[in-house]
């Protein structure tokens, strides 16, 4: 959906100028409107089996594109966005929450550093600017 530029100033302004997931501020030019519930582009299809064996697709495009509306949008940078792609809140949420032990599995330099001293992983839940800015962060976290 294409904003307008009073809708993008609005948008923007959503969570107080800050990115609705890790609540950096936001540049005038350069952030993103990101689909909360994501809307997939491209091959999104339903495959089933008919009765006589053969495998049949419907396109699942009409049924996303009810979600390409304004309610739908939050504020985000443009690392928050491109990280979140398709995900869901939640399996964004699951995504950053194993960052620390894919670095501690794939990087010399994390593991180095964490040797050092230089870097503490601290277990904890993973809250998005949005539900503190509203006031819904989880319980217990």
């Amino acid at each position: 959906m294409a904003l307008t530029k009073t809708q993008r100033a609005e948008l923007r302004m959503k969570f107080g100028g800050r990115c609705a997931y890790c609540g950096c501020e936001l540049p005038e030019k350069g952030w993103h409107a990101d689909h909360v519930e994501p809307i997939y582009r491209g091959r999104d299809f339903n495959r089933t089996i008919t009765d006589d064996g053969r495998l049949e697709f419907q396109s699942r495009v009409a049924e996303r594109a009810a979600l390409d509306v304004s309610e739908n949008l939050n504020p985000a940078c443009k690392q928050c966005n491109l990280f979140k792609g398709g995900h869901t809140l939640e399996g964004f949420r699951e995504q950053i929450a194993h960052q620390a032990e894919r670095a501690r599995a794939y990087s010399v330099n994390f593991r180095t550093a964490e040797r050092f001293g230089l870097i503490e992983v601290i277990e904890k839940p993973v809250i998005f600017w949005f539900e503190q800015y509203n006031g819904e962060a989880p319980q217990g976290a």
